[in-house]
């Protein structure tokens, strides 16, 4: 499924739609995720998130992020009556599924193009799942977290960029569960070590962003820190 360039029309639209859903209950099967029957058996729950997420990712995956969101947002736009519960789920969603493809990117270098198209297909689904799993998919459409607010709401540890400082004061086991990110950021940085001087120079280059203090949704508070743009 890899041509997708007649996806806006028929019969092409209906054959990558069917190609979508194949692939949602595929994984379903064998991750055991919430999924309906009938007409409505991905509406509105994790079958929902997760066939948006897919459908993002193969757009992200074969024709690029900047293609898959136009793409996104113009199935969004073709039902402007929908709740905005709805709406707001499967746009966050479709950005989960394009995160998911720059994360293999990423994690894979130069050797992603060598995948085949059914192992492409079974480590996004995977990482999908896992996403769901730990709480960072919306899968009903009363969840209050917005889609505007994304990069607020989901606070990952990937994301984070520590200053050499900042690492040194934690504890051991906070260290233990950082040390990967921080050494990450440090080889992405040419080696360098990532001092709070380095990181706001990176800040103002808009390599990076810094987000002051702020509160989430379910009001708990979250201190200002130094994070990866996020991919939208």
């Amino acid at each position: 499924m890899n041509n997708i360039e007649n996806w806006v029309q028929k019969p092409g639209r209906d054959l990558f739609n069917k190609h979508i859903l194949n692939a949602t209950r595929k994984a379903q099967a064998k991750y055991g995720f919430e999924m309906g029957t009938g007409e409505h058996a991905s509406w509105n729950n994790e079958a929902d998130a997760f066939k948006h997420a897919y459908m993002q990712w193969n757009l992200s995956w074969y024709q690029g992020s900047k293609r898959a969101k136009e793409l996104g947002d113009m199935h969004e736009d073709e039902t402007p009556n929908a709740p905005f519960g709805e709406r707001n789920m499967d746009l966050w969603n479709n950005a989960i599924g394009r995160e998911v493809a720059y994360e293999m990117r990423h994690q894979l270098g130069d050797d992603f193009d060598l995948l085949s198209d059914e192992a492409a297909g079974e480590i996004a689904a995977r990482k999908i799942v896992e996403k769901m799993r730990r709480g960072e998919m919306i899968t009903n459409p009363n969840d209050k977290r917005r889609f505007e607010n994304m990069e607020l709401e989901r606070l990952s540890e990937a994301d984070r960029v520590y200053s050499n400082g900042e690492y040194a004061n934690f504890s051991e086991k906070v260290k233990e569960t950082a040390m990967n990110s921080f050494l990450d950021d440090v080889i992405d940085n040419n080696w360098e070590i990532p001092s709070e001087e380095n990181l706001n120079k990176r800040v103002k280059s808009g390599e990076l962003i810094y987000v002051d203090n702020y509160a989430r949704s379910d009001g708990s508070k979250v201190d200002g820190y130094y994070r990866r743009k996020p991919v939208r």
